[in-house]
Formats: structure tokens, sequence, C-alpha cells
């Protein structure tokens, strides 16, 4: 989801980094050059504005990640659920109810299943929802102050440097 988004922001900004409308190109030739003079107008990120949107993609790639992480352990939670119920539909068909310990010992294996499913429900599941919500706020923040906006070419590249990241932006074959 907000892969997507980012790429296709980093797309339109690279695009408009090179035809913006902020900056007047240097030639290949310095004696042409007269001084360059940068304009940052509501539409152009500034050197600590491209700062603060490199951390915060950084930040949003690491929340989607340990979300990826939170719903793999549900999905290996979901797993023990559905197996201890089939070994519970099994031991019913096979029990000896007139055996106390055996009945105990189910018993205590219902309970287990139980509490496992209410744990899924009442903790794991409001836990996601908040994690999806909170990652979901961050890239609607993040798209607000950083998508469709034109930068400096040389800010970016210091901004990368000074933070020692590689360029998040797509490369020419698509990926990063």
């Amino acid at each position: 989801m907000r892969m997507l988004v980012i790429l296709a922001a980093a797309t339109a900004v690279s695009a408009m980094a090179l035809a913006g409308p902020a900056a007047a190109q240097k030639s290949a030739d310095p004696a042409q050059d007269a001084e360059v003079i940068k304009v940052y107008d509501k539409g152009t990120l500034k050197p600590a504005d491209i700062r603060a949107c490199l951390r915060q993609d950084q930040r949003l790639g690491d929340l989607e990640k340990r979300l990826t992480d939170y719903q793999a352990s549900m999905t290996a939670h979901r797993g023990r659920i559905t197996a201890l119920e089939k070994e519970l539909d099994r031991r019913r068909k096979q029990i000896d109810g007139t055996d106390p310990a055996a009945v105990k010992e189910y018993n205590a294996r219902v309970e287990r299943h139980r509490t496992m499913i209410d744990t899924y429900n009442d903790e794991m599941l409001p836990t996601l929802d908040r994690r999806r919500d909170q990652l979901n706020q961050l890239v609607k923040d993040y798209n607000a102050a950083c998508a469709d906006k034109s930068y400096f070419e040389e800010d970016w590249q210091a901004a990368l440097a000074e933070l020692g990241m590689k360029d998040p932006r797509p490369s020419r074959s698509g990926g990063k």
C-alpha cells in the first residue's frame, strides 16, 4: 500500500527536480554560469524538509516491517488455535467419560483453547488495528509533507550523504 504511494511520489518528485520551476540549471562550462539562486517556494522542499522526509520514509519502512512481523505472529497463533481445535475434536471422540483424570485433562485443553482465542480476539486484533491506524496516519502525514514536492538535486544528495543513506528513489529498472 504505502510502497506504491511513495514510489509514485518519489517518481513525481524526481521528475519535478529535473524540470522544477525553482532552479536555474548550471551548464557544463562554469565560465558561462552566473550565480545560481535557489528559490524555495511552498512546493519546494528545503534541505531540512528533505532530511525529515527521508527519516520519515525510513520510519515508515520500519513500521511496515514490524506490522508484517506482527501479522505473521498472529497467523502462527491462529494456526496453533486451529491445531488445538482439531486435537480437541479428535480427543472428544476418544475420551473415556468415566475416567476423571482424562476428563480433567480434556477440560484443561478446552480451557487453553478458549484462552488462546480470547488472547487473539481481545489483545492481538486490537493491537493490529492500532498499529495499522498508526501506520496509515504516518503515511498520510508523509504524503502531505513530502509527496508531490520538488527539490534541488544537490540538496537531496547532501541529505543522503549527511544521513548516510542509500537513495530510496526508484532506479531506472524500477526498484530501489
